[in-house]
């Protein structure tokens, strides 16, 4: 089962607890009450990843976004781009951050503590280290054309 598979039945099952537990059927379950209030308690309605976060992390990759967007360009015309890495989990570290970047290339040099290429088709984000809970990894670079950059991979297993 994928991980938005997962999410959907996690959130059928959840809003169904909800009901349940708005209309009395699942007082008798003090830790059901305790971890349907938990995850209220975040902003009035359980998202996506605080369903999956509910559940640990079973699917590092699944818990961080990649966006990609314009932000002008260098005095010579380069376009430039911004890149922010976020973990959506709500409590969850994620670590070992890997993204697919082609042949990442750029005019100017990004700080390689936040990102850098590996190998071809392999960039490092954040030197390995952690990642928390809503944590923003961001950076600039410049380019003739945007890298269509994905998470590659991840870990939960942080020390």
């Amino acid at each position: 089962m994928g991980c938005s598979q997962m999410r959907s039945s996690a959130a059928l099952v959840v809003t169904t607890l909800l009901l349940l537990l708005a209309f009395g059927q699942a007082s008798s379950s003090p830790q059901l009450q305790h971890h349907l209030r938990k995850m209220l308690d975040v902003g009035g309605a359980p998202s996506p990843s605080a369903i999956v976060s509910a559940h640990g992390c079973a699917d590092p990759e699944e818990l961080m976004r990649v966006s990609e967007s314009s932000a002008g360009s260098e005095y010579s015309g380069v376009p430039e781009y911004t890149v922010e890495i976020t973990n959506t989990c709500l409590d969850c570290i994620v670590c070992a951050v890997h993204l697919s970047c082609g042949d990442f290339a750029n005019t100017e040099l990004v700080d390689p503590a936040t990102f850098r290429r590996l190998a071809v088709d392999d960039c490092l984000v954040n030197d390995g280290g952690p990642i928390g809970p809503g944590e923003l990894i961001t950076f600039q670079y410049a380019n003739s054309f945007i890298y269509d950059m994905k998470i590659k991979s991840a870990s939960c297993k942080c020390t």
